[in-house]
């Protein structure tokens, strides 16, 4: 009897042991984007001004207008700002990923961020790799870290383009530039992980094409992958502008695979990382018989269909450029709240 009690606590210990190792291995073979299904994201119209201080209303009237949960929310800190950590948990506490875009100026000395790099290259770049701004890295990174749960860090994105100081074509062009913005993301992600800010996810985004752009092979955006271990998500921006921006300059029709297909192919080569739509939009317009409630539409079908490594989307809902919000219209609005009643496209996700 005896005996036999000792066999089954044996056997209990062992399959106890067994499920804890179990659980172990799951957890450390989960990779991002582990789940089924797109995270409707979006950009709030004042999220830069109003969530900071921990406003959710914004996301609050999204989520009402078009009836369906959000799971991923961006604004655009910059390095004149300390770690979010008030708006990061008030967003945890709705399930909410934040997605924090670093923007490498200083506001407080170039408003605009319309400094006019030397022939050099960005002041900024040079400055930080000389370590001039290690304490506040390492102060963000620690705040991070303290956070513990998931953020995701968009930095010096739309480094293919012409428009950022951060860019390659404002930092040698062929001259170096792809490798200066390369160094700069390196030094960075490495005094993060020399913090053991694991929760960070490092989101690596190049634009989709643009007349604003060189198409030239130095900016060919595997010169611009910093490596495997350097990248935890791979994003894509991009929009259609047609048939005019702003500035009065004409602009092509994209329809969603013309901003995105030759970007996402050749990026999906470069690591098997989860992609996102970190930005899209587009404005309304009539191109035949298109418009932007068509565009909506077809953007959703596409994504759920012909770009499955995209695990989050992020609508950029303001009138800005252009009026890329989702209720410019009323058929716009009705295309998106239809196109999400698709169970694909989801809030706060659930693990597989």
């Amino acid at each position: 009897m005896k005996k036999s009690i000792h066999i089954n606590l044996f056997l209990i210990a062992t399959l106890i042991g067994f499920s804890g190792c179990m659980n172990k291995t799951s957890q450390s073979e989960f990779k991002d984007g582990d789940w089924h299904g797109c995270i409707v994201g979006m950009y709030p119209e004042n999220g830069n001004e109003k969530l900071p201080s921990g406003n959710l209303h914004e996301i609050d009237d999204f989520e009402a207008i078009t009836q369906h949960k959000i799971g991923s929310v961006v604004w655009f800190p910059t390095w004149d700002d300390e770690f979010p950590t008030l708006a990061c948990n008030k967003l945890a506490e709705r399930g909410i990923i934040p997605h924090l875009t670093w923007e490498l100026f200083w506001p407080s000395e170039d408003p605009n961020n319309s400094r006019q790099t030397g022939s050099k290259g960005y002041q900024g770049f040079r400055d930080l790799l000389d370590g001039k701004y290690d304490a506040y890295i390492d102060r963000f990174a620690e705040d991070a870290k303290a956070f513990g749960k998931m953020v995701l860090i968009r930095f010096l994105h739309e480094f293919n383009g012409n428009w950022y100081v951060w860019s390659g074509n404002k930092n040698g062009k062929a001259e170096g530039g792809p490798e200066q913005v390369v160094a700069v993301w390196k030094y960075v992600v490495d005094r993060f992980k020399a913090k053991g800010a694991n929760n960070v996810k490092w989101l690596w985004v190049p634009h989709g094409p643009s007349i604003d752009m060189s198409t030239e092979p130095w900016n060919h955006v595997s010169n611009y992958w910093p490596g495997n271990e350097y990248v935890d998500w791979i994003g894509l921006d991009g929009y259609n502008f047609y048939p005019m921006d702003p500035w009065g300059q004409e602009r092509p029709f994209r329809d969603f695979d013309n901003c995105f297909r030759a970007l996402y192919d050749d990026c999906a080569k470069l690591g098997d990382q989860p992609m996102m739509i970190a930005e899209f939009g587009t404005g309304e317009f009539q191109y035949e018989d298109f418009d932007k409630a068509a565009w909506i539409t077809d953007a959703f079908k596409k994504i759920k269909t012909d770009y499955p490594r995209v695990k989050i989307f992020t609508w950029f809902n303001i009138n800005k450029e252009l009026d890329w919000r989702v209720n410019s219209s009323p058929e716009a609005l009705d295309a998106f709240k239809k196109s999400l009643q698709d169970p694909y496209y989801i809030g706060t996700p659930s693990i597989k």
